[in-house]
């Protein structure tokens, strides 16, 4: 009797995901009807994504074409300012203080990001 090794498979509930860039993941219980993916997730080229690791790589794109010489505070605001616009393009109707509070900054700066992108700001109810 001959027999061939098993070839080892990653096999994942139906009902989990895993970040591609950071190994994050989020699961339901097996019983919990299917969910898709998480509203906050994206798949792109293949890849998923967690809402954390998509702030960070709009962060980075933002800093694509900018001088290695440019100084780290320059770099660190201009990284900022990505972060930003793109939280505020992902949900325009949010809140300018939420969307300050989940990002780290201010406010106000997500006011000026807004005017910059020609938006009106977002008060509270």
């Amino acid at each position: 009797m001959t027999s061939e090794p098993m070839e080892a498979t990653r096999v994942s509930a139906p009902n989990t995901w895993t970040c591609s860039r950071c190994d994050v993941t989020v699961s339901f219980a097996p019983d919990y009807e299917n969910t898709g993916l998480p509203a906050t997730w994206v798949e792109s080229d293949g890849e998923l994504y967690c809402l954390g690791c998509r702030r960070d790589m709009a962060g980075e794109a933002g800093l694509e074409g900018v001088d290695e010489d440019t100084p780290s505070q320059t770099r660190l605001q201009i990284r900022s300012h990505a972060r930003i616009e793109f939280e505020i393009q992902r949900d325009p109707s949010r809140e300018d203080n939420r969307i300050a509070k989940a990002v780290g900054t201010s406010t106000f700066a997500v006011r000026k990001a807004r005017a910059r992108l020609g938006m009106d700001p977002k008060s509270p109810a």
